[in-house]
């Protein structure tokens, strides 16, 4: 009788664990299928196909499209978009991950932000996003609400829904993306450095000239007259207005051929580098605006020994390097007319007397009554 127990005891045991065995199976296979992987399971391998990117909310409708390895905003002049912010967004499209499922009825999706992607939807909030190959989709997102939660770093949750299907998730990954196509923009015009800068001519339309010049060591400016006895209307002046096409961005861009400056004045600024680099700006303010245009051209004769502390940096450049990347600037800048910050069109339009001071001039500070002044 003991023995039959025994087997029988075995044999249910047997069983359980077979039984536990299949389920666990059944269960990792559904964790595994699309409804809990990636929200794109196969994006990935399909990026290399995507050609157009098209964004639809109820605050812009635009569409970027890839020519070769490059991308633009083909309702905003063609101009080009931020390659890197095109490329990091359709990563992390193919990254996210589906956390849980939502509903699949149309009359809550208000509440998760999924309702609708166009503005003649009353209420809706979401962005839609649509990867393209010509005409043929590859894949589709309306992406909702962001979930609050408590963790400050790391990807985020999304509530979205993949586009023609009704049922909605809650996602997982960097999917903050920006509705608004002046945010895609490729938004830096030039990056000089500051230090390659010789020499900085700004001519006024009457022919007036500020002329600032590099003091023989990094980062130190003042006038040919004056040299470091020079009195800027505040200290660091000079090295803004030197370091005004170092790291230059937009505000906003237009095709020359659809610009005019009207009867407005133009201020043309002169940048030229020790390695022989000259990039001229003209700039106009414009109904309460800053309009710059700029080209570019290698001076062999503009050629000068830098200072020591500068040539240590390594960002000089041979001739033919500075030729061919003047040729480059000049064709990437020369058919645009760019809208700058009021700092930046300021700086390119200063006046002598709003650089400088004489010193017979400048006002003499109070003497310190109170014991705590500078000593």
């Amino acid at each position: 009788m003991t023995k039959k127990l025994n087997s029988l005891s075995i044999l249910l045991i047997v069983t359980v664990v077979m039984v536990l065995l299949m389920l666990v199976t059944i269960y990792r296979a559904e964790d595994n299928n699309d409804d809990f992987g990636l929200l794109f399971p196969d994006l990935y391998e399909q990026l290399s196909q995507v050609n157009q990117i098209q964004f639809s909310s109820s605050e812009d409708q635009f569409s970027l499209q890839r020519e070769g390895e490059d991308w633009y905003i083909k309702e905003h002049f063609n101009y080009p978009a931020n390659f890197d912010e095109v490329k990091r967004m359709l990563i992390d499209m193919s990254e996210a991950k589906i956390v849980e499922r939502k509903t699949d009825n149309p009359e809550q999706y208000q509440v998760l932000g999924v309702e609708g992607a166009e503005p003649e939807t009353p209420g809706g909030e979401s962005l839609k996003i649509t990867l393209s190959d010509g005409d043929e989709d590859i894949a589709g997102l309306v992406l909702g609400d962001i979930r609050d939660v408590t963790q400050q770093a790391g990807p985020k949750q999304f509530y979205v829904r993949r586009a023609g299907e009704e049922q909605s998730w809650l996602a997982q990954g960097y999917l903050q993306i920006s509705p608004v196509m002046l945010n895609w923009i490729q938004g830096e015009i030039i990056n000089l450095a500051r230090e390659r800068i010789a020499k900085v001519e700004i001519i006024q339309p009457n022919g007036n000239k500020a002329v600032l010049v590099n003091l023989g060591e990094k980062d130190k400016f003042g006038t040919p007259e004056q040299g470091k006895k020079t009195t800027f209307k505040y200290e660091q002046l000079g090295y803004d207005i030197a370091g005004s096409l170092h790291q230059m961005r937009m505000e906003d861009v237009k095709p020359v051929k659809q610009f005019s400056r009207g009867e407005s004045e133009v201020v043309t600024a002169k940048f030229t580098t020790f390695d022989g680099l000259v990039v001229t700006s003209e700039t106009s303010f414009i109904d309460g605006f800053y309009y710059a245009t700029f080209d570019a051209e290698f001076d062999a004769n503009a050629v000068q020994a830098a200072p020591e502390d500068i040539q240590k940096l390594d960002v000089l450049k041979p001739a033919e390097a500075v030729r061919k990347e003047a040729k480059q600037l000049d064709k990437r800048m020369a058919s645009w007319v760019y809208r700058v910050s009021g700092f930046v069109g300021t700086n390119l339009m200063r006046a002598k007397s709003d650089i400088v001071s004489e010193r017979s001039n400048v006002i003499p500070m109070p003497p310190d009554m109170t014991g705590f002044g500078p000593r």
